[in-house]
C-alpha cells in the first residue's frame, strides 16, 4: 500500500460507520485509480503524470463520503453536487498536501467536474485531459460494477420514455432529470459510453463485456416486449459505436457530455 492509499484509507476509515455503501465506494475509488493508471499508461503518459492520474482516479469521489454522511443519498440532485463537496473537502482537509510534487489543480478538476454534463471551456489542455482520463475511468468501473452488481434498478413492466430513447439512439447523454421512467434508467448507463474519450477506454470496456451482461440482466428481467426490443436495438447501437472507435485511426475526442454515477 502506497502512501497515497494509505492517506485515503485513513481519511475515508470514520466514514464506515455509515454502511456498507460508504465501503461501495472505498472500493469504486481503488478500482478507478487502477483504470486511470492504465489509460494513462496506454497514452504514454510519463511516470509522473500517470502517478498524477491515478491520485486523480483515487480522490475524483472524495465528496460521496461526506454527501452520504450529511444526505444519506449519493443522489446529487436530492443533496448536494459531490464534485464541488470533493473539491472543498480536499481544499481544507490537506489530504493534498502529502503530495507536493503532483499537480494539485488537475487533481482539484478531476473531482469537481468528473461528474458533469459537460466540461468548462476555460480548462487548458493537460487539466482538460487528465479531467478525461478521470471521466473515462469512472463511466468503465461504473458500467463493470452495474452488470457484477446487477444494481441497475428494476423496471417492473415500465418501457424507456420516447425522448430518451431517440437521445440514446442518437448517441447523447441522458440527464437525470430528464429520465420518468424506471427504464430509462438502462438507456442513461449505456449512454455513459458515447461519452469516452481514448481507444484504451474503449477496449478495457469491451474487454469486461459489462454491456451484454447488463443487457442480458434486463433483458430477463422485464415482461415488455417492447422493453426487450428497445435493449436489443440500443445493445446493437452502442456496440456498432464501440467497434466504430476501436477502429478509427485514433480515438482522442474532445470531451463530450456525460452523466456519471
Amino acid at each position: 500500500m502506497n502512501e497515497a492509499e494509505k492517506r485515503f484509507i485513513a481519511f475515508t476509515a470514520p466514514y464506515l460507520a455509515y454502511g456498507d455503501m460508504i465501503r461501495l465506494k472505498i472500493d469504486h475509488s481503488l478500482r478507478v485509480r487502477d483504470l486511470c493508471a492504465d489509460i494513462a499508461r496506454h497514452l504514454c503518459l510519463s511516470p509522473a503524470d500517470t502517478e498524477t492520474a491515478a491520485l486523480c482516479g483515487l480522490l475524483h469521489d472524495i465528496g460521496r463520503f461526506e454527501q452520504w454522511r450529511r444526505f444519506g443519498t449519493f443522489d446529487d440532485l436530492a443533496s448536494a453536487d459531490h464534485g464541488d463537496l470533493g473539491e472543498e473537502l480536499l481544499r481544507s482537509d490537506g489530504l493534498l498536501e502529502a503530495f507536493a510534487d503532483h499537480d494539485h489543480d488537475v487533481i482539484l478538476a478531476a473531482a469537481a467536474y468528473h461528474g458533469r454534463y459537460s466540461l468548462p471551456d476555460t480548462l487548458d489542455e493537460r487539466t482538460r485531459m487528465f479531467v478525461n482520463i478521470t471521466r473515462d475511468a469512472d463511466k468503465i468501473d461504473i458500467l463493470g460494477l452495474l452488470a457484477d452488481r446487477g444494481q441497475a434498478k428494476k423496471t417492473h413492466g415500465s418501457i424507456i420514455s420516447p425522448p430518451v430513447y431517440r437521445a440514446a439512439l442518437d448517441g447523447k447523454a441522458i440527464r437525470k432529470q430528464d429520465m420518468t421512467t424506471k427504464a430509462d434508467v438502462i438507456a442513461m448507463y449505456l449512454a455513459l459510453v458515447f461519452d469516452l474519450n481514448y481507444r484504451i477506454s474503449f477496449e478495457l470496456l469491451e474487454k469486461n463485456g459489462s454491456i451484454g451482461r447488463i443487457i442480458t440482466m434486463q433483458t430477463e428481467e422485464t415482461d415488455s416486449p417492447e422493453l426487450k426490443q428497445q435493449l436489443q436495438e440500443l445493445h446493437n447501437h452502442v456496440n456498432l459505436y464501440i467497434r466504430g472507435q476501436l477502429d478509427s485511426p485514433d480515438t482522442r475526442r474532445p470531451a463530450g457530455v456525460g452523466y456519471t454515477l
